[in-house]
């Protein structure tokens, strides 16, 4: 009787000591090969993910509400201030005919950390313009979890392309493609869609919207960023909420994290 009930007492620690990069690196790897058993979990996984894509397609509403008209727009002249409010009467980052102190390229790097439960992520990102309306984005997410005995790990690596569709002294708004590699067993690169938006409302304040969304296997990792920013002639620093999922698990938190632009 008490071997039995011992084992009783076991089963629930048993069905749930996985943690969730456990769950999510076996919903990232699931292939086209899989099995039919396993085709199943996969469409429910992706229902999942339909579901968590809400707040994306949310934003991709707004956004596409002001872009609409033309994808590409017109590529009015545009020069790079060299930090926000750095002019009297320009807010963000353009400034429409150039001025002493404007620049034709941009640089910013910059890193956060997500305070989630249980898992936590730190990422670091650069962001270079070679144009006022062209850039490339790179980016590296790190997300671990500590469990009983066991420290889980997963890299998330993504590259893109990006094209700055509303260049505005008082807003930025962009769309881009690209790839995402996911690391660690996974080893898969899929492809990447983002877009989102930057509001200079108030000195020294601005508003970070975006939205990225990577294919990897037959399922998805859906990123949506929320932050208020502080701008200090280069440096910026900015909290908000990140909303995350890895392969329909769900991993959200409050971010702290800083920029500086070049």
């Amino acid at each position: 009787m008490k071997k039995t009930l011992l084992v009783l007492l076991c089963i629930p620690v048993i069905g749930f000591s996985q943690g969730k990069l456990k769950k999510a690196t076996e919903n990232l790897s699931l292939r086209p090969s899989a099995s039919s058993s396993s085709s199943n979990s996969s469409k429910k996984r992706n229902t999942d993910n339909d579901n968590d894509n809400f707040f994306g397609d949310l934003i991709a509403e707004l956004f596409f509400l002001v872009s609409y008209k033309i994808a590409f727009g017109e590529f009015e002249d545009r020069y790079f201030t060299k930090y926000p409010y750095y002019y009297d009467n320009v807010d963000g980052e353009y400034d429409f005919g150039f001025e002493k102190g404007d620049k034709s390229t941009l640089i910013r790097v910059g890193g956060n950390y997500l305070v989630g439960k249980p898992v936590n992520a730190i990422e670091a990102n650069i962001n270079f313009r070679f144009s006022p309306f062209l850039g490339i984005e790179l980016s590296k997410l790190n997300f671990y979890e500590k469990r009983r005995g066991e420290d889980d790990q997963l890299n998330v690596t993504s590259f893109m392309f990006n094209y700055y569709r509303i260049r505005e002294r008082s807003m930025s708004a962009w769309w881009g493609i690209g790839g995402t590699y996911v690391g660690n067993e996974i080893g898969t690169t899929g492809f990447s869609y983002n877009y989102g938006a930057e509001l200079y409302v108030f000195r020294p304040m601005s508003f970070h919207a975006s939205y990225k969304k990577s294919f990897i296997n037959q399922s998805h990792i859906n990123v949506l960023k929320l932050q208020a920013k502080y701008h200090q002639k280069r440096m910026t620093y900015y909290t908000g909420y990140h909303y995350i999922s890895l392969g329909g698990v769900k991993i959200p938190g409050v971010v702290l994290g800083l920029e500086l632009t070049f």
